[in-house]
């Protein structure tokens, strides 16, 4: 079953104009406009929906359990009034009896219609998906009812997770757990690996599209008096010994090990863990300016919780102390809402959602929590959320009766002349759409410019007029890059992305991703469809729109002569390629953004490409972004293994000098002189200028610099990009190259990253970085990236000039197989835990190809448990002895020419296998095809002919 985009757009009242607005007309738009439901959870499954022993149909109206629910819950006012509100959905008497045989009868004949009755007026759901993933649907399954499902990620869930991994492969059990116990720094040795983890996992989650924010049962657990001493000491040099906090982490690693329980209820560590989640949270928003929400389970709840220590009064303190967090206080704080109130008045980062007390209080007891939390806080901090779980029928009441509510409850403050009715129909849009979709960050305003016609607001610059000019308050949306790069296009790819899709509804969802992005793009007039060959060549397909527009509608793809997999830089089709049959380029629309840096682009827009087989669709063996995706999957399905990555693009700008008789290139010369490593002469400031446009070009398609500054090699430059998932990373960095080339050329310069453009210089890379998820993993993962890693140099260094890099004592990584913790003349420098520098990589390579083939050895390493038997190595090992190296495990150099590197991809069969047979064949023939044109030239030809491409 799928549903269109557009469904709800019908059946919301159009208001044409907000000035002239009338009381029914602000009836209408309280009946009628979609809802942002922020916090939510999953349905059961078929063979659950009728509910369970645990999880009782009768639940939907109370957080009673046990005898106080099945002995009482029948008397509740709340519980009255939902059966009424039921039996007129069901079509049946007022009587509970009648509406689960009703309803059951449904679940039976049609459970998938039922939801989708229940959904009706949601545009979008915030899951937090942390209930049994026994006996719900996964977060995913339900996009195929509402345009936009995004997941909030529970914070107890992953800890308890990454713990059980950690405790089970320490060998801890019920039997060990005495020998811990005589051992506590075993426990402290623990515990600092799983902060490593932790903070790695919510950086990874924090980088997936599809998560929008955190939520925190610590309310639940050990109550919201959250103490932040861990910010304290969990520094580097820092003994825990004797901390509050070790000794709740070591009390829970024995409980945990002898009742096989991984629940986490240890005070101190249930602190440790919300204010570790902050710190990753406020970090990212230095990193990248991006903030993501962390909710809060505080009020109310079933009788587990401590009501006392649930007043969000408690938070006040955290709140304070990371103003660059913004903390959602859920379930109307109930029965503390003014409490929740005075925090979202007086502090910019703390905001009220007004869920869950629909349906659990009476009408009189949910006028009374609206009215209190409008008493104080702002309108545009105030959310509205369902807290639909389990039963699609509780999303349905929820709704009904919020609308109910607020009509009444706005409808009233008008007529005593509170405010007026426009201001009332923008605190409920407000709270119903606009302040979850700002706070959230889903741009859904560029997806569906009908909303503010709907709403009587002219343009996405509306600025809401009830909630004035306050900074924190405004509606507005920056149009700033019109792009659909950032949080709002990951999400648009979440959607288009959603499991169970058919080629029409996909092909659906495709459009509406292109149509969004040409609503916020109108210049665009041509799409390039590109591709990046074995010779590191980026190729395009140029597209106009309407054609394009009829690609995407149609799903008839372009497609591209088999000669291109054996095509070398000067089109000449190697020996044993072919000019006969064909493969199809799919655009993947994830990956439009507009062209920039340069006036001769500005009415274009790029898309990447998948190669699929001609006639099918299936993947083409050798096409780059299917294999590197490919492997992402399959750490992700057999080990539950996520990665980030993310490039140093190193970049030589050269000024050109031509020949003036015929305008040819004669030579580069470097742009600025002197130049030095992080130095700044004063000729360094000529360029700054064009460093800033490149700096301002890549911002405005979402791509925001950890930092860049002067690199060694004469005009070199360093860009550093921040962390994606691997396939996105790749992405980016093509992209970021791209439009450095761009603003360089608008300037009369070129950008090169060729990896020796000046002989008596340091050469040019391309560092990448990769960090393993869990770390539990890292050890084994290096161990295969080690073990395989003369072949993957054949991919990461493809041409013979990045072999000149390949020697010790100039910080490249040096010569021989190894690691070493930030150590510049090792291969791979370790970073921290998990996080690796893979320095043999130049920006000639394919990087998706070297990626893959990264992964192929890092996975092949996992799949063998492989044990590290490199040690780290803190010195260059080109300066060591033979006997010395091998005490650090490093027996085996690299290779010192192309053609070694090849040889050694050709004779690896874990590499060969995992990237395929038929794609090193056609690898190896045209990386060597290219070695004899390019050995045909002299060496300034060839570094002059390289740099003018690369």
């Amino acid at each position: 079953m799928s549903s269109t985009p557009s469904s709800w757009i019908g059946t919301t009242y159009h208001l044409s104009d907000l000035s002239a607005a009338t009381i029914d007309d602000l009836r209408r738009v309280v009946r009628t406009f979609p809802i942002i439901d922020n916090h939510a959870h999953n349905l059961l499954q078929l063979g659950e929906a009728e509910g369970t022993s645990d999880v009782p149909f009768e639940s939907i109206t109370s957080e009673a359990q046990g005898a106080a629910l099945t002995e009482h819950f029948g008397s509740t006012l709340s519980h009255i009034r939902a059966v009424n509100d039921l039996a007129g959905f069901f079509g049946c008497a007022a009587s509970w009896a009648d509406i689960v045989k009703y309803r059951n009868e449904w679940v039976r004949q049609n459970y998938e219609v039922l939801i989708q009755k229940c959904f009706a007026g949601i545009h979008g759901i915030m899951m937090d998906d942390g209930l049994n993933a026994e006996v719900v649907q996964p977060y995913e399954w339900h996009r195929r009812f509402v345009p936009r499902v995004s997941r909030i990620a529970r914070i107890e869930v992953i800890a308890a997770k990454i713990l059980e991994q950690l405790v089970r492969s320490s060998g801890v059990n019920s039997t060990s757990g005495s020998d811990l116990q005589r051992e506590k720094n075993s426990s402290e040795a623990l515990l600092i690996r799983f902060n490593g983890e932790f903070r790695n996992q919510i950086r990874a989650c924090s980088n997936d599209p599809n998560v929008r924010g955190f939520k925190s049962v610590v309310c639940y657990r050990t109550g919201l008096d959250i103490s932040l001493s861990s910010r304290k000491i969990l520094r580097p040099q820092h003994s825990l010994t004797e901390s509050d906090l070790l000794v709740a982490f070591h009390n829970f690693v024995l409980n945990a090990a002898r009742k096989e329980n991984f629940r986490i209820e240890e005070k101190a560590f249930n602190d440790y863990l919300v204010v570790a989640v902050c710190d990753v949270l406020s970090k990212r928003v230095e990193a990248d300016g991006e903030r993501l929400p962390f909710q809060f389970h505080t009020g109310l709840g079933d009788s587990d919780i401590n009501l006392v220590h649930a007043n969000p009064a408690y938070l006040q303190n955290l709140i304070a102390a990371f103003p660059d967090v913004d903390f959602v206080l859920l379930h109307s704080s109930y029965p503390y809402t003014k409490e929740a109130g005075y925090l979202a008045s007086a502090y910019s980062n703390a905001y009220l959602d007004i869920g869950e007390v629909f349906p659990m209080l009476s009408r009189n007891g949910q006028e009374s929590v609206i009215k209190e939390a409008l008493d104080l806080a702002p309108a545009s901090k105030i959310l509205w959320s369902t807290d639909g779980h389990f039963f699609p029928e509780t999303y349905w009441l929820a709704n009904k009766q919020f609308r109910e509510v607020f009509e009444k409850v706005l409808v009233g403050g008008v007529s005593i002349g509170d405010y007026n009715v426009s201001q009332a129909i923008n605190i409920a849009v407000d709270i119903y759409f606009f302040n979850s979709n700002r706070l959230y960050g889903l741009a859904e305003e560029e997806r569906y410019p009908q909303l503010f016609s709907r709403c009587g607001r002219s343009s996405i610059n509306t600025t809401s007029p009830s909630i004035g000019d306050s900074e924190s308050a405004t509606l507005s949306v920056s149009s700033g890059s019109k792009t659909m790069s950032g949080p709002g296009a990951r999400l648009v790819v979440g959607l288009v992305e959603s499991q169970g899709l058919s080629s029409r509804s996909a092909a659906s969802s495709d459009l509406a991703v292109l149509q969004s992005f040409l609503a916020v793009n109108p210049e665009v007039k041509y799409i390039w469809l590109q591709i990046l060959d074995y010779t590191s060549t980026l190729r395009c397909r140029m597209i106009p729109i309407d054609s394009f527009k009829s690609i995407v509608r149609k799903s008839k793809y372009p497609s591209l002569t088999r000669g291109a997999l054996r095509l070398l830089q000067t089109d000449e089709i190697i020996e044993g390629g072919t000019a006969t049959g064909q493969f199809q380029l799919e655009p993947d629309l994830s990956t439009l953004a507009t062209n920039t840096g340069h006036d001769a682009v500005a009415i274009s827009a790029t898309c990447e490409t998948f190669w699929l087989e001609d006639g099918t669709k299936e993947s083409l063996e050798g096409c780059p972004r299917s294999t590197l995706r490919r492997f992402v999957e399959l750490a992700k399905s057999e080990f539950d293994i996520t990665f980030l990555m993310g490039f140093e693009i190193e970049i030589c700008f050269v000024q050109r000098t031509t020949d003036p008789s015929n305008g040819k290139v004669v030579s580069f010369e470097p742009h600025t002189h002197p130049h030095a490593w992080n130095a700044v002469y004063p000729a360094t400031l000529s360029i700054l200028p064009i460093i800033d446009q490149i700096v301002s070009a890549l911002s405005k398609v979402g791509i925001n610099l950890t930092m860049f500054h002067p690199e060694g090699a004469p005009g070199q430059w360093e860009f550093v990009l921040p962390p994606l998932a691997p396939l996105q990373a790749c992405d980016m960095l093509l992209r970021a190259r791209r439009i450095i080339s761009n603003v360089a050329f608008s300037h009369n310069l070129q950008a090169t990253c060729y990896p020796r453009p000046y002989p008596s210089s340091c050469g040019t890379a391309c560092h990448a970085h990769y960090s393993v998820s869990p770390i539990s993993y890292s050890d084994s993962f290096l161990a295969g990236v080690l073990d395989h890693l003369p072949g993957i140099l054949a991919l990461s260094l493809p041409v013979e000039e990045s072999y000149k890099r390949v020697q010790g004592g100039i910080w490249a990584g040096g010569e021989w197989v190894g690691w070493g913790y930030q150590n510049k003349e090792t291969p791979l420098r370790k970073i921290e835990e998990g996080h690796y520098e893979l320095k043999t990589v130049d920006g000639l390579a394919n990087i998706y190809l070297a990626m893959a083939a990264v992964m192929a050895a890092g996975l092949d390493g996992v799949r063998k448990k492989a044990p590290l038997t490199h040690r780290d190595c803190p010195f260059d090992p080109s300066k060591l002895t033979t006997q010395e190296r091998e005490g650090y495990g490093i027996t085996k150099s690299l290779p010192s020419t192309l053609e070694g590197a090849l040889v050694e991809l050709h004779s690896d069969e874990v590499l060969a296998l995992g990237l395929g047979n038929g794609f090193v064949e056609n690898y190896l023939a045209v990386k060597r095809g290219e070695m004899v044109m390019l050995k045909r030239m002299r060496e300034d030809e060839r570094r002059r002919w390289m740099i003018e491409r690369y």
